[in-house]
């Protein structure tokens, strides 16, 4: 029993740091992405001024 009780434990803890670790990947997934969306406008912001 003591036995089966580790093996469950270890495997509770082994998802739970396979999930943080996908959650922590899609977070600098997702601000690599948002940073690329908000510096477009910026670069045409700049090209509009320098025209101007």
């Amino acid at each position: 029993m003591k036995n089966k009780k580790k093996e469950k434990q270890d495997g509770f803890f082994k998802e739970i740091l396979s999930q943080l670790g996908g959650y922590i990947l899609i977070e600098i997934v997702w601000n690599i992405i948002w940073s690329i969306i908000l510096l477009i406008p910026r670069m045409v912001i700049r090209l509009i001024k320098s025209i101007w």
